[in-house]
């Protein structure tokens, strides 16, 4: 018998065991929160898997079949010949971009669902009048699309911490273009308390972001957040 071996171990345990560790589930079966870090927990590990799985196998190893899975959903109109390399392919960018990314997005496992959705939407949109974009290597100089998707996931983050009014006049007066004189009419509130919320909000955010158009990501998460509802309430 292997002294090593640990059935606490997430390498080792019973993919059952470990899926209920990686993605709790409350006694009536209601989804609690996802703990994190686990791939870099030595006490969740026995010695051989901590030793011989670096941390990013680890981590594609707790996440990666859960992830997959959400892909191949996001991904139910391509052709049935073609999807399963479509989810191959997805599936390993967004482990790649949270992994290369990690400094920026502190808990890559909070955000895989949404970057799969944001990387699938652009490499294979719904549209027929959109052309797929190829994984293809940056050009040195050029600007990582991944970028893009990395910024509307942060920019989603911090718009999350602020105030729900101050939240809602956002995706109101910038987010939809509405002016502020409609948005404050609606909500009952003056023009003033609308404007200066919104610039309390961009001030806010603003911070996280020192290389990028705040309105044009503002406009393009609210985009990105209204197209994602609808898509699942239709599927």
């Amino acid at each position: 018998m292997n002294s090593n071996y640990m059935p606490y171990c997430l390498g080792c345990s019973d993919e059952s065991d470990r899926q209920q560790v990686v993605f709790p589930t409350a006694p009536d079966g209601t989804r609690t929160e996802t703990p994190t870090g686990l791939y870099g927990d030595e006490s969740r590990w026995c010695k051989p898997c901590w030793i011989f799985k670096d941390p990013f196998e680890r981590f594609q190893f707790l996440y990666g079949r859960r992830l997959r899975s959400y892909t191949r959903g996001r991904l139910h109109h391509v052709p049935g010949g073609a999807r399963e390399m479509a989810v191959d392919d997805v599936t390993s960018e967004v482990m790649e971009v949270l992994w290369r990314r990690r400094d920026r997005i502190e808990v890559p496992e909070r955000a895989m669902y949404r970057t799969a959705f944001l990387i699938a939407q652009r490499r294979f949109p719904l549209s027929s009048k959109e052309a797929p974009i190829e994984a293809a290597a940056v050009e040195e100089g050029v600007e990582d699309p991944m970028d893009e998707v990395i910024n509307l996931i942060l920019l989603e983050e911090e718009l999350k911490k602020l105030p729900p009014r101050t939240r809602q006049y956002l995706y109101d007066h910038k987010g939809l273009g509405e002016p502020a004189e409609e948005v404050a009419t609606r909500h009952g509130v003056k023009k003033s308390t609308v404007t200066e919320s919104t610039r309390r909000g961009i001030a806010a955010v603003r911070p996280r972001f020192t290389e990028i158009s705040y309105y044009i990501a503002l406009v393009q998460a609210f985009h990105q957040i209204i197209e994602w509802l609808v898509m699942l309430l239709i599927n």
